[in-house]
């Protein structure tokens, strides 16, 4: 089931998207860290959002870094430098009780290619491992780990299985699965089950990334959220629009179906 929905719009119009979440009671994703200026410049960033967010009384997630970050790099100042901007979101995110932070996978065509998946696995799991035990331990932050140029669920179930862990879950993103992958996004819910705690949902064309609103592009999101609600686990669904008119327009078409979702599971509670 929709467990929370979080505005996460991603353009310019910032202070529209923050009042839209408080004018619907909707939870919110911070987009801007994603920048490694506004890591740097975090005192200023952070006092931005506390004005924008007076009356706000919802939970926040957070997007992490995503531009020239390899934690894994073979390059040890390329390491250095990614392992840095990752703990400065995560400092960020303790700083602003944020409850979900978003980091992408990372993986590229180049592993299998050069027959490297199992070797970045495992340096990517001791990563994570080392992250949650320094960093997390006593946090109530979720890492969630997204999906981006991954053809298939294979590699994030491994990682996500082999560490176990409720600091470190799966953010299935359904415009980079509608690029990048031949299967569906409710194909890839079926495979990573209960790792997959939060849904970057937005549609494309199947080209461009371009984050538009459900009713705009190739995915059928009348059936994926169909799907979701109905699903017996709790999953939190962002709607990660590129404007706040495609998030209204993406509220819209949800609604329906919290209604539909609280009366399938009201019934069965009555029968049971």
């Amino acid at each position: 089931m929709i467990d929370r929905i979080f505005a996460a719009p991603k353009g310019p119009e910032l202070e529209q998207g923050i009042d839209f979440a408080i004018a619907h009671r909707l939870d919110y994703e911070l987009p801007t860290f994603y920048y490694v200026e506004n890591l740097d410049n975090k005192e200023e960033e952070i006092a931005r959002y506390r004005q924008f967010l007076d009356g706000f009384q919802g939970m926040l997630s957070m997007h992490g870094p995503i531009f020239d970050t390899n934690v894994v790099s073979l390059d040890p100042e390329i390491l250095k430098i990614s392992r840095h901007r990752y703990i400065q979101a995560i400092n960020i995110a303790k700083e602003m009780d944020v409850r979900y932070l978003v980091f992408h996978s990372q993986w590229t065509p180049i592993y299998p290619a050069a027959n490297a998946t199992k070797l970045w696995l495992a340096k990517v799991t001791d990563f994570w491992e080392k992250i949650i035990a320094e960093h997390l331990e006593d946090s109530n932050l979720t890492i969630l780990i997204e999906n981006f140029l991954d053809p298939s669920p294979d590699s994030m179930l491994t990682l996500l299985s082999r560490i176990n862990s409720p600091h470190l879950k799966a953010c299935l993103d359904t415009g980079h699965i509608n690029i990048f992958s031949d299967m569906s996004p409710i194909d890839w819910i079926g495979e990573m089950g209960n790792h997959v705690a939060y849904i970057h949902a937005h549609n494309n064309g199947g080209e461009l990334d371009s984050h538009d609103s459900f009713e705009k592009g190739l995915l059928d999101m009348e059936g994926f959220l169909n799907h979701l609600a109905l699903l017996p686990q709790k999953i939190h669904l962002a709607i990660e629009t590129s404007t706040v008119k495609g998030l209204a327009s993406s509220y819209e078409m949800l609604r329906p179906y919290l209604t539909l979702q609280n009366e399938h599971f009201a019934s069965k509670s009555f029968l049971i």
